[in-house]
């Protein structure tokens, strides 16, 4: 098998060249023997020493007066083969001497490993904070790109009917973005300007937390458009306030009365179930589209009726209402006003009966949402309609009192035959508010959805939404028409037909929000700065009550908040990253109002209702950007609260702990604080994370990163400092001496740390008499500190160097420079009493006491030598043999 593997390998060898078998390039081939032959000799001839010399190299050499002769002899007579091998031979029987240099070997390569994996460790450690600082720039970046992604292409289709609105180009005129500051701009006088608008939002937002604490339903919607009115007193958009109103109409917020529902109050998240987690056709979520189309008919019903009484009333005159001004003379009046000109009427095709435009006044009547009253209208009526016509009184009264606005089904096959056969194909001469109230009523002829008397986009919408039905089992393709469909629609003529000039983004929002498409509606809002407040708050309220969908997972590396997917029906599904929106207006407030941030980032927790994955991400990316606006604020008292003598004083965050579900205090302490602290100890702030360990009450904590600044300061005094960037060893000592004057704060700390921050203070205390040249009172403490030995027999020593191995580490890596200062000092005591001019016994014993010390500190080193570099221990000993010589 071994001889196949063989043979199997030397063809695998032919085929390496393979790709240069075309060049005609001969082979060599040769056996085993003849290569090892051949190897044998090349390794001879490289051994020998080289015996010609170059001339052109001598004459250069001999210009230089070097003898290239004698040079190369010296060269050839150099052996390296015993550079490793003991200067002395060590004979087989001589076994002390091979374990000698077998162990110096072995603690030579230790060494050498130990470099190694110093070098490694660090370039690891470097690479790892590198890595973690890119990822939270790369993250900011992200997030950056992100707010100022633009909408995609513009669909050019045209509907074939009017965009423009029934309350004229006074109301567009207004909504030019160029009256606004843009929004989150990053400087000073537009931050002057958002703040500002921003106040009465924030104000909405704060008593949006205090009733979710509480418990009681809050109207979100309705307390915005208020502070829409407030935000913009200086500058009126109503736009902006009749998107608010029509977001009111849309949630249900209604029968309110100071500000608290009266009857049915919407509770938070009061539609999540519906439309976040229940399947597409599932009957919860066809009755809650059913329930917002009503909603935003209701709205352009009660926009429209508005718009019927200030035309009447800007023109009495021709409007002639006269009488008593009731809901029916209103209309007669604006139907006159619309096609009555000097006693004739300006419309050939309108039936008109006993003077009056009977067709015209029952759709008016039905389009302002009055169905009772079209329908007591038409009965009056409806012996002076045509004979044919008499059937739609019928018609009309099963309309209204059907719950999903469908007729039985023989019925609608009979007003369907009736539309057909009379109505039509007689477009052109029959009256169109007729045909219109028949294309309601009936569902008729839902492949050509426009009738003659829809103009403005609120009358295309208010069409479409009245022709909306939930599909049934046994209707035919053509005869049905639901949500489906006229949001394919809405997205097939796009926003440039809705918002041609690109002034006025709120037209196609609207037009977004009619149809349910929520999270397209925001994401195209998002992308106009002039409406990012908007956007933030309308994103709010939507969310608050469920409304708004937002992806299964978070990703800070896609810059694009919107993302769609299909669910298991083939149904599509948008989402939009409400947690992104949030997190970028909180971090914009946070730059000068970080407490009034809090509020908008408790707002991610509302969608904690979902998947359990998703409600796990949701809270941590909440806790993680509390603490990251925590850190960036740096008033950690305010926010995390503090202790003082034992009492604690809670921050603003914890009232709201409910909110950002966390259980406790204790929990609060461990997911924000703690974690805090630990981001700050990581990214090298030890002031910072002792600041933030101190409100966690994790004191144990406090003194290791002590213990961390005073290992600094010893090896590095000039890092002693009362600024910013540098050590307080004041301060230290105060806190120190505080904790342990303080029984319960004591028992939280391990005894080892308070052993070494003491060592640590003596070795401070020390490092500073050094530094002042007092080497008398530098001496002194450390025999105090009795860390090393310097007047002791050999046992001691050992003991000493036994107790070396159990210091911690802050302690130890400083221990070879406090040994050399510690024989710099005795020699500088030794230099004062060498140079002195008297002579007494007195002085040769205090010479002879530090020739005793420096010997006694040289063989505590010799005992650690190999804790310690080579280059200290050098020192040492050349100062020891200037002592002692």
């Amino acid at each position: 098998m071994a001889l196949s593997t063989l043979a199997q390998l030397a063809e695998q060898s032919k085929q390496l060249t393979s790709h240069i078998g075309g060049l005609q390039v001969p082979q060599i081939k040769r056996g085993i023997d003849q290569i090892e032959s051949q190897s044998r000799k090349l390794a001879a001839k490289a051994s020998k020493p080289t015996d010609g010399i170059d001339n052109k190299g001598q004459f250069f050499l001999a210009k230089g007066g070097i003898d290239a002769n004698v040079m190369n002899t010296t060269l050839n007579s150099i052996n390296l083969k015993s550079t490793f091998e003991p200067f002395q031979p060590i004979h087989d029987t001589d076994t002390e001497s091979f374990l000698r240099h077998q162990h110096e070997q072995i603690i030579i390569n230790t060494i050498d490993e130990s470099r190694r994996e110093t070098v490694m460790d660090f370039d690891s450690n470097f690479e790892t904070s590198l890595n973690y600082d890119w990822e939270r720039t790369k993250k900011r970046i992200f997030e950056e790109l992100g707010q100022h992604q633009g909408q995609g292409g513009r669909s050019e289709a045209d509907l074939g009917q009017s965009t423009r609105s029934f309350r004229g180009n006074a109301s567009l005129a207004q909504s030019q973005t160029g009256a606004y500051t843009p929004g989150f701009a990053q400087n000073a006088a537009s931050l002057d300007g958002i703040f500002n608008k921003l106040k009465p939002y924030y104000k909405v937002v704060h008593d949006l937390c205090e009733a979710r604490l509480q418990g009681p339903a809050f109207p979100l919607a309705t307390s915005f458009v208020d502070a829409s009115r407030v935000a913009h007193k200086d500058q009126p958009n109503p736009k902006i306030q009749e998107t608010w109103e029509l977001l009111v109409s849309v949630l249900g917020e209604q029968e309110l009365r100071n500000g608290r529902f009266q009857n049915m109050a919407l509770k938070e998240r009061v539609y999540a179930n519906a439309y976040l987690m229940s399947p597409y056709r599932s009957p919860a979520a066809a009755l809650l589209r059913d329930r917002l189309i009503k909603g935003s008919k209701t709205f352009l019903e009660k926009q429209f009726m508005t718009h019927i009484d200030a035309s009447v009333k800007e023109n009495p005159a021709e409007a002639n209402l006269g009488g008593v001004p009731s809901l029916s003379n209103t209309i007669r009046a604006f139907v006159q006003l619309k096609y009555l000109r000097y006693g004739s009427w300006s419309q050939p095709n309108l039936e008109i009966v006993n003077g009056q435009a009977v067709w015209a006044q029952i759709y008016y009547l039905f389009r302002t949402g009055h169905v009772q009253d079209a329908l007591q209208f038409a009965r009056d009526n409806e012996l002076n309609l045509n004979p044919a016509d008499r059937h739609f009184v019928s018609y009309l009264q099963a309309y209204w009192q059907s719950e999903d606005s469908t007729l039985p089904s023989t019925m609608q096959d009979r007003l369907r035959q009736d539309f057909n056969s009379r109505i039509r194909y007689s477009s052109d001469t029959v009256d169109p508010y007729k045909l219109t109230l028949f294309k309601i009523i009936g569902q008729c002829e839902l492949t050509k959805r426009t009738t003659p008397v829809i103009g403005a986009v609120e009358d295309f919408i208010w069409l479409h939404l009245s022709l909306i039905r939930e599909p049934r089992d046994n209707v035919a393709a053509h005869e049905k028409y639901d949500l489906a469909d006229f949001q394919a629609l809405v997205l097939k003529y796009g926003p440039a037909h809705f918002n041609p000039n690109g002034n006025n983004p709120l037209q196609y929002f609207q037009v977004l929000i009619h149809s349910q498409q929520f999270e397209r509606a925001i994401h195209y809002l998002y992308s106009f700065k002039a409406y990012a407040l908007e956007t933030v708050h309308m994103a709010i309220a939507l969310t608050y009550y469920g409304l708004l969908r937002i992806p299964s997972v978070h990703r800070v590396s896609d810059p694009n908040p919107f993302s769609t997917t299909k669910d298991a029906q083939g149904h599509e599904v948008s989402h939009f990253n409400f947690t992104h929106l949030i997190h970028y207006q909180a971090r914009i407030i946070a730059e000068r109002y970080p407490t009034e941030a809090l509020p908008y980032l408790y707002q991610i927790c509302l969608n904690t209702d979902l998947m359990p994955a998703i409600n796990q991400e949701q809270i941590g990316l909440c806790h993680s950007y509390i603490q990251e606006l925590v850190l960036q604020a740096k008033d950690y008292s305010t926010l995390l609260g503090s202790t003082t003598h034992g009492i604690k004083t809670p921050g603003v965050i914890e009232k709201y702990l409910p909110l950002i579900k966390i259980a406790n205090s204790r929990q609060f302490v461990k997911d924000i604080t703690l974690a805090a602290a630990k981001s700050k100890a990581k990214e090298g702030r030890v002031e910072d994370a002792i600041q933030l360990y101190s409100i966690a009450e994790s004191y144990n904590q406090v003194v290791e990163l002590l213990n961390r600044q005073l290992a600094e300061f010893v090896s590095n005094p000039g890092l002693a400092s009362t600024g910013e960037a540098g050590i307080n060893i004041p301060a230290i000592r105060r806190l120190i001496n505080e904790y342990e004057s303080d029984p319960k704060v004591r028992q939280q700390i391990m005894s080892k740390n308070l052993t070494t921050c003491d060592i640590l203070l003596k070795l401070v205390e020390f490092t500073e008499r050094y530094d002042r040249a007092k080497y008398d009172s530098a001496i002194a403490t450390i025999e105090e500190l009795g860390l090393i030995p310097l007047e002791a027999d050999m046992g001691q020593i050992a003991r000493k160097a036994d107790e070396f191995q159990a210091l911690d580490e802050c302690v130890a890596r400083n221990l070879p420079d406090v040994l050399l200062k510690t024989m710099d000092s005795l020699f500088k005591q030794y230099q004062i009493l060498k140079n002195s001019p008297y002579d007494d016994a007195g002085r040769r014993d205090s010479i002879m006491m530090l020739k005793r010390r420096a010997r006694t500190l040289m063989m505590f080193a010799g005992s650690i030598k190999f804790r310690m570099p080579a280059d200290t221990y050098a020192n040492l000993n050349r100062l020891d043999v200037m002592i002692v010589a």
